[in-house]
């Protein structure tokens, strides 16, 4: 599980927190590799423009994509549906430090 250790350090910067609860899908779209691959665009689109996006799967089964898309440091793995309200301010706190 990837620790959330990525600080955001510039006033002003920007961050998107992305909470999901699976793999990236699209009701037009039924290829995952594609899908996976168009999140990862996206994500390296915010990047270039300032924007730090970062992310927290509900998904047990997340470690096996979601580093590829959002890079090894900029996501976290919630072993319980309940432990996000938990988590959040914690979260929020280590990014924002």
């Amino acid at each position: 599980m990837a620790s959330a250790d990525h600080k955001i350090t510039k006033i002003g910067e920007k961050l998107l927190l992305v909470i999901t609860a699976g793999k990236p899908a699209d009701v037009d779209v039924r290829d995952p590799q594609y899908l996976r691959h168009d999140t990862k665009k996206a994500v390296e689109e915010a990047g270039r423009s300032g924007i730090l996006t970062y992310c927290m799967s509900l998904d047990p089964r997340a470690d096996q994509y979601v580093s590829r898309i959002f890079g090894e440091r900029n996501y976290l793995v919630v072993d319980h549906v309940e432990r996000p309200p938990e988590k959040l301010p914690v979260l929020y706190a280590g990014l924002t430090r």
